[in-house]
């Protein structure tokens, strides 16, 4: 099966997480995540940027339409944050 990439793009909001990650693991396609620190965007010849992304999450899916229907109670997606689905290409 394909291994899709949830990136979650803006200021994370403060939320209960615990509720969400519960039904990603009974859901069987959670493959694991983490959430991410401060970083920076590098552009040769541009200046420095802050990065935007805080997040992201790993799963294993038929397609990318059934990894779209966890983003349901995602605290991030809620609140109006920005979710970014993307399939891994494998070597």
């Amino acid at each position: 099966m394909p291994n899709y990439v949830m990136i979650m793009v803006g200021a994370s909001p403060a939320g209960d997480w615990e509720p969400y990650i519960d039904h990603l693991l009974q859901s069987g396609l959670f493959r694991g995540g983490s959430t991410l620190g401060n970083g920076m965007v590098l552009t040769k010849g541009s200046p420095q940027q802050t990065c935007e992304v805080n997040g992201f999450m790993r799963f294993e899916a038929a397609n990318i339409h059934e990894v779209r229907q966890l983003i349901q109670g995602n605290p991030h997606y809620e609140a109006g944050g920005r979710i970014e689905l993307l399939e891994e290409i494998p070597d």
